[in-house]
């Protein structure tokens, strides 16, 4: 005979369900499910409150929260929040400013000026998106944190001028200086660099929010939803702007004054700042771009040369890593020194222009069996300035490579920067070749047990343009393609 039991279930909310599965009898299971909530805050026991609590976790957060989702999600989520609350009251400032300026409320003002300058403002954001993807685009990945701080920095210049553009209209200081414009002038030249900074905003916002979704739905274990995790952030993202809407529509009215509108201004840009530098710390990203690397491997070598068993976590790294780093920047972690630079992805025509062809004929027999081939500019005029390194790629490089190069980048200036003598240049690359190959398989390992992500390129910005596909020897070829350059020309 088949006895009685309770089946326990969890939902994607953490609540658990008891059904009682009841072989004999009229009772009916479904009449038996009891739910014990899974958490004992004293919130808990308030009558109603776990029903509350499940609607607002089914409307604003991920299905199967928090195993979905990273564990930094909400964190950030949080002050993400905040910040966007406070630019919505401020946006406010600035659309009646800019409306203001355009000559809303102006009776001597038209409507069809008022029209050419909404179009001007709007043609320089245009042409603005257009020329910073081409400069940005390859960076809003590997430099996420950077760049999501970033757009808020913009955005709120643009505010800033949104809502001063009115004052700048009684400016008149062009018949004491004539070369400083009228202060209608100097209104057409505030609106359109608000519209630049807004398309700088709206460009580097989208690249950096949509590498950070990616991380959010890389939990621990398991994989999460990018499309809902991206809807539930728009759901949020509207009732926190709506709030703040509200909010502002029963303040704006009572700031009316310039110092008002200056010093709410300055609260709302402060506290907008605040939070989203907030939001970006609370990050933890596992992936590597070179200042994470640059931590990580300055911390696995010991300066007696062994290497350490245990690597930093991502957190770890996170709370030491700068908002504002240099990219291209090797720099010694410890005394925050900047010991050299170099640039990945560099293409031979450049390299030719700043090395020595002595130089680079060591350098391309040294990594013959390398995929890429490091080279150290000439330093013979500049002894004093910290070493420059670049790096080409050869065909069928994977992001080992990428990693390998620039740890040994970071070797090869540390090493230059103790000696401070430019030559011997072939037996510092093989030297610090070898320990690189010797060091680079404990590195990846540790990494990976650490819980870095070391398959994902974001060391280098972008591809690079330029690959090595071979090195001919042939001297009869090179004769061959100068001739040819020279017929080019």
């Amino acid at each position: 005979m088949a006895e009685g039991c309770v089946v326990v279930e969890r939902d994607d909310t953490g609540r658990v369900f008891r059904v009682p599965i009841v072989p004999r009898g009229g009772r009916n299971a479904r009449d038996g499910i009891k739910t014990i909530p899974s958490s004992q805050s004293p919130w808990s026991t308030i009558a109603g409150w776990g029903s509350i609590q499940h609607v607002l976790s089914d409307l604003f957060l991920p299905a199967g929260y928090p195993a979905s989702v990273s564990p930094d999600y909400l964190e950030y989520q949080t002050y993400n929040a905040l910040q966007a609350f406070c630019n919505s009251v401020s946006g406010l400032l600035a659309s009646r400013g800019a409306l203001e300026g355009v000559g809303v409320g102006n009776a001597s003002v038209s409507a069809t000026h008022a029209l050419l300058l909404t179009v001007l403002k709007d043609a320089f954001s245009r042409f603005t998106t257009i020329i910073a993807a081409y400069y940005f685009g390859t960076s809003l990945y590997p430099e996420t944190k950077t760049f999501r701080f970033l757009a808020d920095v913009f955005n709120d210049a643009s505010n800033v001028l949104d809502t001063v553009v009115p004052y700048i209209g009684a400016i008149n200081l062009s018949e004491s200086w004539p070369i400083i414009p009228t202060g209608a002038t100097l209104q057409i030249v505030a609106l359109c660099l608000s519209g630049a900074l807004r398309s700088l905003c709206g460009l580097v916002a989208g690249g950096s929010k949509a590498a950070l979704t990616n991380h959010f739905v890389s939990p621990l274990t398991g994989k999460g939803d990018v499309g809902e995790v991206s809807a539930k952030d728009a759901s949020r993202e509207t009732v926190v702007g709506l709030s703040g809407m509200l909010l502002g529509t029963l303040l704006i009215p009572y700031v009316n004054t310039r110092t008002s509108t200056y010093i709410m201004l300055a609260i709302l840009i402060g506290g907008h700042l605040l939070f989203n530098y907030l939001a970006v710390r609370s990050v933890v990203l596992r992936t590597l771009n070179k200042q994470r690397a640059c931590i990580l491997w300055a911390d696995f070598r010991i300066p007696s040369g062994t290497c350490k068993d245990r690597m930093m976590s991502p957190a770890d790294v996170a709370s030491r890593e700068l908002i504002f780093g240099t990219p291209g920047c090797l720099r010694d972690t410890s005394t925050g020194v900047v010991i050299g630079r170099c640039t990945l992805g560099t293409s031979m025509r450049t390299v030719t222009s700043r090395c020595t062809a002595q130089h680079i004929a060591s350098a391309l027999q040294i990594f013959e069996k390398e995929r890429y081939v490091l080279f150290i500019a000439d330093r013979r005029s500049r002894v004093s300035h910290p070493p420059t390194i670049l790096v080409s790629f050869k065909s069928g490089y994977r992001s080992t490579d990428q990693l390998q190069a620039w740890v040994h980048s970071i070797e090869v200036a540390r090493y230059l920067t103790n000696l401070g003598d430019p030559a011997g240049t072939a037996d510092v690359l093989h030297s610090t070749l070898l320990a690189t190959q010797k060091a680079i398989p404990h590195f990846v390992q540790s990494l990976t047990d650490a819980g870095w992500e070391t398959a994902d390129d974001s060391m280098m910005l972008g591809s690079p343009n330029h690959l090595i596909s071979g090195v001919d020897k042939d001297p009869q070829c090179v004769e061959i393609d100068e001739k040819e350059a020279k017929k080019d020309q």
